[in-house]
């Protein structure tokens, strides 16, 4: 069982601080802004080392130590099925930050909403 995440374009304030708390995440979350094209979102992804077609228009992604997400590009988010490790899943959301740049990064398991940084520190906490 992984830890899926959400890639999600939600414009903030400048002065938000991440992570955000699950409640103001769910209100931010209804505020997201579509993909305008999300075959380019799937193209980009495609792109990157690791990456190939999968079954149901999923993305299937093969990083280091053998670590793996399958990617479902809809209009509203990037369903990550994660089985990633925290330096990998940053690495895919990195390369979409790129292109666009209101890009967050929403944890289904404790509905908080982070950006790059809140996320790594998360991740790199003791257990």
């Amino acid at each position: 069982m992984g830890y899926d995440v959400e890639f999600v374009q939600i414009p903030v304030d400048s002065s938000t601080t991440f992570p955000v708390a699950p409640e103001t995440a769910r209100r931010l979350r209804n505020k997201a802004v579509p993909f305008s094209d999300p075959a380019a979102v799937s193209s980009l992804l495609l792109q990157m080392d690791g990456a190939k077609p999968a079954l149901d228009d999923g993305i299937d992604y093969l990083g280091k130590g053998l670590s793996y997400a399958r990617l479902f590009v809809r209009k509203d988010a990037i369903h990550v099925d994660n089985n990633l490790n925290g330096a990998e899943l940053l690495k895919l959301y990195a390369r979409l930050n790129e292109r666009y740049r209101q890009l967050l990064i929403l944890d289904l398991q404790s509905g908080q909403l982070h950006d790059a940084a809140s996320y790594k520190e998360w991740w790199s906490r003791p257990l």
